[in-house]
């Protein structure tokens, strides 16, 4: 063998690798360069426009798919079979409505009527890891969870009701709950996790469709999963939408594609 041939050629093949690496490190460099610039160059316009953004916004790199929801668990066998001293009293497609056979007590010293409501999902409810709190009605007495995927909420525009509703009595027991229970599956074959439009970008779409007007205030920026249509069958499709208010509007923007919706 011609090892000083060989030596050359290994020599050449490095030189040819190292370069390459150094310019894919470039182009991250370069990439990285364009988005703080384009952030940059955002900011001062929302600046000079006196638009201000009163809530901090998610510095990561998230990442998301399109996901669906079916209707298809057996909710309802599932209290009955697992749950003891409760009791399903009435079902149809969509919810199941469940009684205590002995209230549940919220103790509300030195706690608030979250964390208690929380634990009380967590240990009680079928699936209660992927419910999160989402508001206390004090006239109707009633605690709402949203369920979630990944840690994001999943909403539905449709449907117009949260999917766990927790009824108080006057003492502040638990007598009652209705739930509503999607098996969440990512959507193939865009159901592998890609990265989505960071907060800032999202905001962006909307400043570039003049949807944000001078001496606004956007002071709601939050990415979870929404759904605009009604469900085929049993199955409902989700997409990561980052939901920003506006003043008193409420924009989704698609975190894939970059679609914009408006709901008033």
């Amino acid at each position: 063998m011609d090892w000083s041939r060989a030596k050359t050629i290994f020599i050449l093949t490095f030189l040819l690798l190292n370069i390459f690496l150094g310019l894919q490190l470039n182009e991250k460099r370069d990439a990285g360069n364009i988005n703080l610039l384009a952030e940059a160059t955002l900011q001062e316009r929302l600046s000079e426009m006196n638009i201000s953004i009163t809530v901090d916004l998610e510095e990561e790199q998230l990442t998301g798919t399109y996901i669906s929801g079916a209707l298809d668990f057996p909710l309802a066998e599932t209290i009955e079979k697992e749950l003891a001293s409760q009791y399903v009293v009435a079902t149809d497609e969509e919810v199941v409505v469940v009684t205590l056979e002995e209230k549940f007590p919220l103790n509300l010293v030195n706690n608030n009527i979250e964390d208690v409501a929380r634990d009380f999902v967590l240990e009680n409810i079928i699936n209660g890891s992927e419910y999160e709190f989402s508001d206390y009605d004090e006239e109707l007495k009633q605690i709402y969870f949203y369920q979630t995927y990944e840690g994001k909420k999943i909403e539905n525009y449709e449907s117009g009701r949260l999917p766990l509703i927790l009824q108080l009595d006057e003492d502040f027991k638990i007598v009652q709950y209705e739930q509503n229970y999607l098996r969440i599956q990512p959507i193939r074959p865009q159901g592998d996790e890609q990265e989505v439009l960071t907060s800032i970008r999202a905001i962006e779409k909307l400043f570039n469709k003049q949807l944000i007007p001078s001496d606004s205030d956007i002071h709601k920026v939050e990415l979870s999963y929404y759904s605009f249509f009604k469900p085929l069958g049993e199955v409902q499709v989700f997409a990561p939408m980052w939901n920003i208010r506006v003043n008193e509007n409420m924009y989704y923007v698609n975190a894939i594609d970059g679609a914009v919706q408006n709901i008033q």
